[in-house]
């Protein structure tokens, strides 16, 4: 074998080396340091089913979740990948009613106000919202009760 054969090989054998490496291990990734958060949320001292919560951090992208018959949410930060963004947050909870949905199924047809006129909590916890949280690393639970 010549010594041009030898150093192809050795080229073509680094090659692989290299793609390989580059595709195990750490894949760059550009989602920011989470904090596992859950919690339960109660409207006049009742768990509030159904409820639309969602963390919007100062900045980035916001977590959302939705409450069980018991009040209980989970936060999900992106598809399936549970979490927050760390620090600070605005905090929004609407309630979830059946006109709300069926102002999806009709389209832009449907009046503006629908849902303002089937949400049964106050402004201050939703399209005014007074309500803030601070997301730490590990887990968090965040529980509201809200009150009219």
């Amino acid at each position: 074998m010549d010594l041009h054969c030898q150093n192809r090989i050795v080229q073509v054998a680094l090659l692989v080396f290299c793609v390989s490496f580059a595709g195990c291990g750490g894949e760059a990734s550009d989602q920011p340091d989470l904090g596992l958060v859950q919690g339960t949320v109660t409207f006049e001292g009742s768990p509030l089913a159904g409820a639309s919560i969602t963390f919007m951090p100062d900045s980035g992208r916001p977590a959302s979740g939705t409450t069980d018959a018991a009040g209980k949410y989970e936060l999900i930060y992106i598809r399936n990948t549970p979490g927050c963004k760390i620090g600070h947050s605005k905090v929004m909870i609407t309630s979830v009613s059946e006109g709300e949905n069926e102002m999806e199924a009709e389209g832009d047809d449907a009046p503006a106000d629908a849902a303002a006129t089937t949400e049964k909590l106050p402004a201050k916890y939703n399209t005014k919202t007074e309500l803030e949280a601070d997301v730490k690393a590990g887990e968090n639970t965040i529980d509201f009760d809200l009150k009219k």
